[in-house]
């Protein structure tokens, strides 16, 4: 199924991702992780940040892929669903020097 994008919203997306800056969604969800090595499945992120999973998931993706911001972590069971998940963390600070 295909929608109909104005021509000033895919702009808008364009001008947002060539900038580099964090969007407010994704300065917000980093704002509740703690440094490394502490890790988040995304319903935990979306508990802590009060914001819906699809929110939480697709800035979760743009910090990981685009920012490099985080990191996937090693699998352990979700404190909310119980499932096993790859929740993801802060990058280690010093992982940037080498």
């Amino acid at each position: 199924m295909q929608t109909q994008v104005a021509h000033t919203s895919i702009r808008t997306y364009r001008d947002i991702e060539k900038d580099g800056t964090l969007s407010q969604r994704q300065r917000q969800i980093l704002a509740v992780m703690k440094p490394f090595p502490m890790d988040y499945s995304l319903q935990e992120l979306a508990q802590l940040t009060k914001l819906p999973i699809n929110v939480v998931s697709g800035r979760v993706n743009e910090l990981r892929e685009k920012a490099g911001e985080i990191e996937r972590a090693p699998a352990r069971p979700c404190t909310v669903t119980g499932r096993t998940i790859r929740p993801v963390r802060r990058i280690h600070p010093q992982r940037l020097l080498f």
